[in-house]
C-alpha cells in the first residue's frame, strides 16, 4: 500500500513583509500611559518614581519604534528568517484570530525574540497562512 503525503495550501513556505501597525502603536502608548499613572499613584519616594517613569517611557518608546518598521519574515521548512537574521521558532508563540506572537531564535544566539503580528499588518490570506504555519510548527 502507497503512503499519501498530504496536500496542503499553507505547508509552503511563506514570504512577508509585515507592514507598520498603528494599532499596535497605540496600544503601546496606552498601556505606557497607564503604567505611569500607576507609577504616580504609588507611594514611594518621588526620585524613584521618576526613574521607573523614565524607564517606562523609555520601552513604550522603543516599542512604538518596532510597531512603525516594516520587518521581512520568512518561514520555511528550516526555520523563519526575520529581517534576513535565521533562527528556529520557539515554544511559546501564541496564535488568536485577532493576534498571532511568533517566539524565535536567532542561530547561536543566546534569548529569544518575540515578534507581534495584528491582522493590520498583513492581508487576511497572508495573516491565515502565518498563524498556520506557527500554529503547526514542530517545536
Amino acid at each position: 500500500m502507497e503512503t499519501i503525503e498530504a496536500s496542503d495550501k499553507y505547508s509552503d513556505a511563506l514570504v512577508v513583509t509585515l507592514a507598520p501597525s498603528r494599532r499596535v502603536a497605540s496600544l503601546c502608548g496606552l498601556g505606557a500611559t497607564a503604567t505611569v499613572g500607576l507609577l504616580a499613584a504609588t507611594p514611594v519616594a518621588l526620585g524613584l518614581r521618576i526613574l521607573l517613569a523614565t524607564w517606562v517611557a523609555c520601552l513604550a518608546l522603543d516599542a512604538i519604534r518596532r510597531a512603525l518598521r516594516k520587518h521581512h519574515v520568512a518561514f520555511d521548512e528550516a526555520g523563519i528568517a526575520v529581517d534576513g537574521v535565521a533562527g528556529t521558532l520557539r515554544p511559546g508563540s501564541f496564535v488568536a484570530p485577532w493576534l498571532a506572537i511568533v517566539r524565535w531564535r536567532p542561530a547561536r544566539g543566546r534569548f529569544d525574540r518575540t515578534l507581534l503580528v495584528s491582522p493590520d499588518r498583513l492581508p487576511p490570506a497572508g495573516f491565515r497562512h502565518l498563524r498556520v504555519i506557527v500554529r503547526n510548527a514542530p517545536v
